[in-house]
């Protein structure tokens, strides 16, 4: 069990991954209309390599590099490139509501996978928290069966991938700088981006979506930065709720963005996604309170 300041750290660095993410998702999906996805990921993960390159020589750990090439962070560098991929790819063909609402299924996913995995311990209190917060995303959204599509399938991989990219990061050593765990993730979306390219007729970038993408890899980077720091060394079922303030942020870019205003429903949901995350604080506080009573004396 996570220390309680852990758990409150893990919170509030998801909750800032997410706002970066949700402006990263609008930035993409604008350049996404010029260019491949491929070439797309391919520049945001040079940019992104070079934010995390500069990050490390800044703060002295260049030496960490061959920790990169560790089993464990190796593979979750390829599980992160994947779900990239998948979600860049569903985003440019999808609205980007209806790909959230299907993106969000993995904190349910990874609840699941703590159980089986890590064996935490999760009360069905908190079960019905995250189911819950499921349901308000489902509100928010609201997909149609019409999104049940190819691209709806990557979005439905892009959440398992994602699940299983968070679940790998808390088993890494807690010696290995979350900067250098952030480069492998880079480097090995680079490898991706060239890989999908392939199939693709990449061209010289216009200023705009080279600017969209340049802007985008710099949220991105700091969002993978904040991820990996969400993730290490706290309760999984505790922090993993609160990945449904993407639908708060994404709400907000959007808005900015294509001038998207929730209605009635969506405000439903978004108050049962609050209500979600609160409850999980509340059902944290009690466990924890009562691991701390001392034994009535015999």
């Amino acid at each position: 069990m996570a220390d309680a300041g852990a758990n409150r750290r893990g919170i509030a660095a998801l909750t800032a991954a997410m706002a970066a993410f949700a402006v990263n998702d609008a930035l993409i999906k604008a350049a996404g209309q010029q260019l491949p996805v491929g070439q797309i990921l391919f520049l945001r993960g040079v940019i992104t390599l070079c934010v995390f390159t500069l990050a490390l020589a800044a703060m002295r750990q260049l030496g960490t590099l061959p920790l990169a090439a560790s089993p464990r962070v190796a593979a979750r560098a390829l599980v992160e490139a994947l779900a990239s991929a998948c979600f860049v790819t569903a985003l440019v063909h999808m609205h980007m509501a209806d790909l959230v609402a299907i993106l969000l299924s993995a904190p349910l996913m990874m609840t699941a996978m703590a159980v089986v995995f890590l064996r935490e311990q999760v009360g069905w209190r908190r079960w019905s928290a995250v189911i819950l917060g499921l349901i308000g995303a489902l509100f928010v959204v609201k997909p149609t069966p019409g999104t049940l599509d190819i691209w709806a399938l990557l979005g439905v991989a892009a959440a398992l991938f994602s699940a299983m990219r968070d679940l790998m990061t808390a088993r890494i050593n807690l010696a290995v700088p979350a900067v250098t765990v952030s480069f492998a993730g880079a480097l090995a979306a680079i490898g991706c981006g060239l890989t999908v390219g392939l199939n693709e007729s990449w061209q010289l970038p216009e200023i705009v979506p080279a600017g969209l993408v340049l802007v985008a890899s710099l949220f991105v980077a700091g969002g993978t930065y904040l991820m990996v720091h969400a993730f290490r060394g706290v309760d999984i079922s505790i922090v993993s709720p609160f990945r449904y303030t993407l639908l708060l942020w994404g709400g907000i870019a959007g808005f900015i963005a294509f001038g998207e205003i929730p209605d009635g429903w969506s405000a439903f949901g978004a108050a049962l996604i609050v209500a979600s995350g609160l409850y999980t604080l509340h059902r944290e506080a009690v466990r924890r309170h009562s691991f701390q009573i001392p034994p009535a004396p015999r």
